[in-house]
């Protein structure tokens, strides 16, 4: 099976950026870590229109209740995502709830062995997934990135048939 890495498309002229309040501890969610304070989190969209995947200020990943329906649609019920829901405001827009994806763990899938790390270092240039470790996993992270979001192909062709991919480019993952 593929994977790809969601990545925020920095060309993209038409996806707006959510922008966290300065008082806001950088970063708002860590995987693998408890959230805090998410429950008065006032996003604001500036420089451009909402989008279904956002990369936020404060150190996020923020989706559509559309986005997280279609995740849920593959996953189900499944503990080791949250979905914890943000007030995004925009002057021009309107103002709407989104959510903070947030993967409870770490998910162990990297291929040491194949994964290119700085010299006599564990800082990683470029993951490589072990398919035995990721052959039933549908959406995860590798690593403690704060954008480390990855899907298996499945679920990107599904993003891409529902146009909810605006602002995103997909990494190929190896």
């Amino acid at each position: 099976m593929k994977y790809y890495k969601l990545i925020i498309d920095g060309n993209d002229t038409l996806g707006g950026v959510l922008y966290a309040p300065s008082s806001v501890p950088y970063p708002i969610a860590r995987d693998g870590q408890e959230v805090k304070n998410w429950q008065s989190l006032v996003l604001e969209l500036r420089d451009g229109v909402y989008c279904h995947f956002h990369a936020c200020t404060g150190g996020a990943n923020i989706i559509s209740e559309e986005f997280k329906k279609l995740i849920e649609s593959f996953t189900g019920d499944n503990n080791e995502i949250e979905y914890l829901p943000v007030k995004v405001i925009s002057k021009e827009y309107g103002d709407r709830i989104y959510y903070i994806l947030h993967f409870r763990k770490i998910f162990d899938v990297i291929d040491k062995a194949k994964t290119i790390y700085a010299k006599d270092t564990d800082v990683i240039l470029r993951v490589r997934l072990d398919n035995n470790k990721t052959k039933n996993l549908i959406i995860f992270n590798s690593q403690p990135a704060i954008n480390d979001v990855i899907v298996c192909e499945d679920l990107y062709k599904a993003i891409k048939r529902n146009h909810y991919d605006l602002g995103i480019e997909f990494m190929l993952m190896r």
